[in-house]
């Protein structure tokens, strides 16, 4: 700022040496004294406990240096101080009176001028009204322009030096003797930056809101922001004189994060460069990296949307969600790693590498500290756009269905499931063959994922969607074998086109305590039960419950015995009985 301060007034000393203006000649004449208002920073962060630290005190962070011009849309940034180090920096711009926290590392790379948008707007409304009675006389209105106008100079003077403004914006006068050029910036009037975000659904074919995600703009050291509404509208809470750069921050107003993989340092972010101050719209279609973070972000608002209709617990607040791009099978699940890291449940890097191992993911070895100390990913999502909108909205369901019953029976439950796959599956079969110590938990766990997840997505989608049909919930293959719980069974969601749902999970037998079918389910048993709700199901899930037969229980105690002979015939035939 002090480069741009002498260079300012070296230029305006040569513009005034030409020019009759009273307000260029008031300019030379006083000295404009500048004090540092703010500093330009870099936090070294090692953990995301130091983060939320300087969130907590509204600092506008950014992974990316801010004299870094970013080039490529949608870019993601990781130094490589960062992969060497196991810790990064976050830079920003602190008031000069910020209390700097000691156990936070940091460096401050430049003092900085920051005209306040108070004292800017006022000195414009005086600019422009030249009110006599209350300024007091023409000489304060000229002392006011000149110095409103010095100010602002200054400001794109310091965006000249530091190559973040526009060269059209440019005007050029001569001194003079013709021979010095004098570059000076057009004075422009404010406007607030606001447009849409959408994405593209590859079902409806359309471009869709997306709903309830941040906006946020930037011009130099100023920041703003704003919120998508229902139909994907968003307005910042500033104005700017000059292009601004934009990005869409998947952070939503419900509460929950979208992660772009699991060894990010910082949730999803879609950098869209420099555009007009009016307003920018962002429409993701499939070739780009923000079309599944948006999808995810639309698919879990539509859940939110429908846990109240039916009933259903909502996960917990500030949920991350991790929206992987990896292929069409596997990779999903939902560890719930910020209410269990530490537990017994992941005990050990080793255990974590594990389970995501049995969930088809693979974090290399150098890169496992940022999953572990930035993302701790509650939900993971397979989120490729070969899946299509509704193959990665039905893998979302299904694992905030896991969401919403870790809201209601917790860690110590939880814990149980996390061993179970870590000590007894494979990643070709995460979930074993049932024959493990708490393999109920898990049937039981699975079948309501199945269930919810796949019944939301008719819901969304409708009957004739891909294979998504109510029909498959009843294509079954059964085989008729003793009630041995290390056997082969049926249901935990692989689909086989010709013999429907396949395995061991019962993912079919709460679809049956739902419907009025009479479906023959295998030789000899027919499932005559109904009249339960998605509310009752959910309501059974409870804490303590961990196998099929206890849900049963359960459920027939809450809900008055209904059905109780056709509801025991049913487990029967999905062989727990």
């Amino acid at each position: 700022m002090r480069l741009a301060y002498e260079s300012l007034k070296r230029k305006i000393a040569i513009a005034a040496a030409t020019s009759s203006s009273p307000v260029a000649a008031r300019t030379t004449e006083q000295d404009i004294v500048i004090e540092t208002t703010d500093y330009y920073v870099k936090f070294w962060i090692e953990t995301d406990e130091q983060k939320n630290i300087l969130i907590a005190d509204s600092l506008n962070l950014s992974d990316i240096p801010l004299d870094v011009e970013v080039l490529e849309e949608g870019i993601q940034f990781i130094d490589e101080a960062a992969e060497k180090e196991e810790a990064h920096w976050v830079y920003t711009a602190v008031p000069k009176d910020y209390t700097f926290k000691p156990e936070i590392t940091y460096e401050i790379l430049e003092d900085l001028f920051l005209i306040e948008p108070s004292t800017i707007e006022g000195q414009e409304e005086e600019e422009e009204g030249e009110d006599e009675t209350q300024q007091g006389s023409d000489q304060i209105v000229i002392n006011a322009i000149a110095k409103n106008n010095f100010l602002l100079d200054l400001e794109e003077e310091a965006l000249r030096i530091t190559d973040n403004l526009d060269p059209q914006d440019a005007k050029a006068t001569t001194s003079a003797d013709g021979k010095t050029s004098l570059w000076f910036w057009r004075r422009k009037s404010k406007a607030t930056p606001q447009g849409y975000v959408k994405v593209y659904n590859t079902v409806t074919r359309q471009l869709e809101p997306v709903v309830g995600i941040k906006v946020k703009t930037r011009r130099w050291f100023k920041w703003a922001k704003g919120w998508t509404n229902s139909n994907g509208y968003y307005r910042v809470n500033r104005g700017y004189r000059n292009n601004v750069r934009y990005t869409a921050v998947f952070k939503n107003t419900r509460g929950f994060k979208i992660w772009p993989s699991v060894i990010s340092i910082s949730s999803a972010r879609y950098r869209a460069g420099r555009h007009s101050k009016s307003g920018y719209n962002f429409n993701f279609y499939t070739n780009s990296v923000g079309w599944r973070w948006a999808t995810v972000n639309n698919a879990t608002v539509k859940y939110w949307n429908y846990c109240s209709q039916f009933g259903v617990d909502r996960p917990d607040y500030g949920l991350r969600i991790v929206a992987n791009s990896n292929g069409f099978n596997g990779n999903s699940g939902a560890p719930m790693m910020r209410k269990t890291w530490g537990w017994a449940g992941f005990r050990s890097k080793s255990d974590l590498v594990s389970f995501l191992g049995k969930i088809s993911i693979s974090v290399p070895a150098n890169k496992l500290w940022f999953l572990i100390r930035f993302v701790l990913p509650d939900i993971i999502i397979n989120a490729n756009a070969s899946n299509g909108t509704d193959g990665v909205t039905s893998v979302t369901f299904h694992e905030l269905a896991h969401a919403s019953h870790f809201k209601k029976v917790r860690s110590n439950y939880w814990i149980k499931y996390i061993n179970y796959i870590i000590t007894y599956g494979s990643s070709s079969n995460p979930y074993g063959d049932g024959s493990g110590k708490n393999a109920g938990v898990c049937a039981l766990g699975e079948a309501w994922a199945y269930h919810f997840g796949y019944f939301l997505t008719i819901q969304e989608f409708g009957n004739n969607n891909r294979k998504l049909t109510s029909g498959a919930f009843e294509k079954f293959d059964p085989l008729q074998r003793p009630n041995d719980i290390s056997v082969s069974r049926y249901a935990d969601g692989k689909y086989n086109n010709t013999v429907g749902w396949t395995g061991w999970i019962p993912s079919g037998i709460m679809y049956d305590l739902m419907d009025t079918n009479t479906d023959l389910i295998r030789t000899g048993h027919i499932d005559n039960a109904s009249g339960y709700s998605i509310r009752n199901i959910y309501g059974a899930l409870d804490y303590g419950i961990e196998s099929p037969q206890a849900f049963r229980d359960r459920l027939l105690r809450e809900n008055n015995n209904k059905d109780e002979d056709d509801v025991r015939e049913l487990f029967d035939a999905y062989y727990w009985d």
